[in-house]
């Protein structure tokens, strides 16, 4: 079996791939790492560079991992993400800069985010003229820098108001297709079904399924 270890310092989004990616487990990334800064070329790439970068402070220093208590018949993929909304009207931005557009680090980043979108599409009514999707792009690399990767869009449109105490980022002004409430409305379990996340980690899952590697076996594409 395969123990996903996630490039990130988000701590939703660890819930999250662990629920996605069950029963395979998943773990934060050990304390220390650095990861690169998120360019702007897409999200596929700047999944990669966060994979690759934690692989190679893995490769540098073995003892990042020894507190994961790896099974010896355990493998271990190096797992990233890049994630963000995407709207019609606007051109697809945000894009690759959704987490830091409405210009603010840290806390009340997510409010200065849709607050500037929500702005920005003042005017624009209907589902067709607020049409947007949430993307994820997932790699997998693992200690040889091989590497896996896959992606999930979400379609739904934005809400004229935020709605929902749930979720982070933009959920509580994303309405998904099929739906009348905001993900921020919607229970966790229901999201972790359906998200971009989920479409994505689904995806690396049957990848890593048909090429054998779920139990070790298998070939991976360098």
């Amino acid at each position: 079996m395969i123990r996903f270890v996630l490039a990130t310092g988000n701590r939703h989004k660890v819930d999250e791939f662990a629920a996605i990616l069950a029963p395979c487990r998943v773990d934060a990334m050990p304390a220390g790492v650095e990861l690169p800064p998120e360019g702007e070329e897409s999200f596929a790439a700047n999944a990669l560079g966060k994979a690759e970068a934690l692989a190679r402070a893995a490769a540098d220093d073995p003892a990042l991992l020894a507190g994961l208590g790896l099974a010896p018949d355990e493998k271990v993929l190096f797992l990233a993400d890049d994630s963000g909304l995407e709207v019609e009207a606007l051109g697809w931005a945000p894009g690759v800069t959704s987490a830091r557009y409405g210009g603010v680090d840290g806390p009340g980043a997510d409010r200065a985010n849709y607050e500037r979108l929500l702005g920005e599409m003042s005017g624009l009514a209907g589902p067709l003229a607020r049409r947007a999707r949430f993307v994820c792009s997932v790699v997998g690399v693992a200690p040889d820098l091989s590497r896996c990767a896959a992606a999930g869009h979400w379609w739904g449109a934005i809400a004229e108001a935020p709605r929902g105490e749930g979720g982070f980022g933009y959920d509580p002004v994303f309405v998904p297709d099929g739906s009348s409430l905001t993900v921020a409305e919607w229970p966790q379990e229901a999201k972790d079904r359906a998200s971009h996340r989920a479409l994505a980690g689904r995806a690396l899952i049957e990848i890593l399924q048909r090429e054998g590697l779920l139990d070790g076996q298998g070939r991976r594409e360098a």
